[in-house]
């Protein structure tokens, strides 16, 4: 028969103090675990956010890249590559409206001529065998614009921003694109007749087009007739330039241009005879560049946009609005401009801008003195030549594109009703990405 143990035999249990300290060590195992497992997942998120972003920003430059390096810019007097900024005060009368928030700054409409190497090369109409187009040089530009990918085109809400690039098949722009730009005779005095030259846009902005439709839902592949760009941006189907075929670049929210020149000088059919009004080497590059009209004004401290290029006749007090260069006397290109208006944006554009091989014209809406106010004065031009553009992107990453579309839901519009918000989730979720494109048909 067994005893019973002595009683320091016995097994004994934990301590209350034992288990509060095992208790403590756990809890901070387990925030440890926590904190970890989350900033992993926030990194993750994170890095799936950058590659999404980056890859929509590849694609665009990629495609931009492959056709301004084989811009054609012949050196022949006519216009061959044009600018227009949507919305702006000096933007010509068929220009659509900005779309939702976006300023007309960030979402310029770029069209010129180009051989790039996705041309199309065959005629989708012909029967069997295939036919090959004639030619290589096609009608191009870049838009930005919106599609839902929930509702059916053209409704308000749930709409994501883009980049469109529409191409043109060489024997349609040799038909169509070309005429218009050969309509006039090229002037040995390009200040008086710019007016009357022909541009890309009286391409892309006149009447229905001919263009050959690839899409796979249109049968048989057959040329049709269709509305480049239309003001309209509610219409069903939309123009062609905002065809769901033609978008090469989701959540795309500003789009800037920066375009790269050398001097051009001398014009010896121009006279006086122009002169450089900060004596730069002819090689030296010089940016041209948009800038918002609507902050800017002559003769006062209000610098917005891009106004930092140049300043001419300024104080010392406002040397710091021009930080790339400055000139202290009045310019000695000979500008419609009046004695009283002693500051010229001489390197910047407000609403359009037309190039040539060897010269720029910008708009006239800022030469009279007055921001916002355009002059019947012939306008004044740049005498250089561009050799590179720079291309800046903002794209917004699933997040900032997904909370922009559920505040576009919620308002029933395109265009949220507070511009804050739209600023906030830009300046939150936005990934900014630049390529330096050199232009080497003309020389860059």
């Amino acid at each position: 028969m067994k005893t019973p143990s002595a009683p320091n035999a016995l097994r004994r249990g934990f301590t209350l103090l034992e288990v509060m300290v095992a208790t403590s060590i756990m809890v901070i195992i387990v925030l440890a675990v926590v904190t970890i497992a989350t900033d992993t997942f926030k990194a993750y998120d994170r890095a799936v956010a950058d590659l999404s972003t980056q890859s929509e920003a590849r694609g665009v430059l990629d495609a931009l890249e492959n056709d301004l390096q084989t811009a054609v810019l012949r050196p022949d007097g006519r216009c061959w590559m044009e600018v227009i900024l949507p919305g702006t005060p000096g933007a010509p009368a068929k220009a659509p409206a900005p779309i939702g928030n976006m300023q007309g700054l960030d979402q310029p409409i770029l069209m010129f001529f180009a051989s790039p190497p996705d041309r199309p090369r065959w005629n989708p109409a012909a029967s069997t065998p295939r036919q090959s187009l004639k030619g290589d040089v096609c009608a191009i530009s870049y838009r930005l614009g919106q599609r839902s990918p929930f509702d059916m085109p053209g409704e308000p809400i749930q709409q994501v921003y883009g980049v469109y690039r529409t191409i043109i098949d060489p024997e349609g722009t040799f038909t169509e694109a070309l005429p218009i730009i050969f309509k006039s005779p090229p002037t040995t005095e390009p200040a008086p007749e710019v007016a009357k030259a022909p541009t890309p846009w009286d391409y892309w902005s006149g009447p229905a087009r001919t263009i050959s439709n690839y899409g796979a839902s249109d049968t048989g592949g057959q040329k049709q007739t269709k509305v480049l760009i239309d003001t309209n941006l509610t219409s069903s189907p939309p123009c062609w330039t905002l065809d769901d075929q033609n978008f090469v670049g989701s959540n795309v929210v500003a789009m800037n241009l920066t375009f790269w020149c050398t001097s051009s000088l001398p014009f010896t059919a121009v006279a006086p005879a122009m002169k450089d009004p900060v004596a730069r080497l002819p090689q030296s590059l010089r940016p041209v560049l948009p800038v918002a009209v609507d902050t800017f004004k002559f003769g006062s401290t209000v610098h917005g946009g891009y106004a930092g290029a140049f300043r001419s006749a300024t104080s010392s007090g406002t040397t710091a609005a021009a930080p790339l260069r400055y000139a202290p006397a009045t310019l000695a290109i000979p500008v419609p401009m009046p004695a009283a208006a002693q500051v010229h944006p001489y390197d910047y554009f407000g609403s359009r801008l037309r190039i040539f091989a060897d010269r720029m014209y910008p708009d006239a809406l800022l030469t009279n003195g007055t921001a916002g106010v355009a002059t019947a004065a012939p306008l004044p031009y740049l005498p250089y030549s561009l050799k590179a553009v720079e291309v800046s992107l903002t794209v917004l990453t699933p997040d900032g594109s997904k909370e922009l579309r559920a505040l576009q839901q919620l308002g029933g519009s395109s265009k949220l009703a507070n511009p804050a918000d739209y600023r906030r989730i830009i300046n939150q979720h936005g990934r900014n990405y630049s390529r330096y494109i050199r232009l080497l048909a003309n020389g860059g």
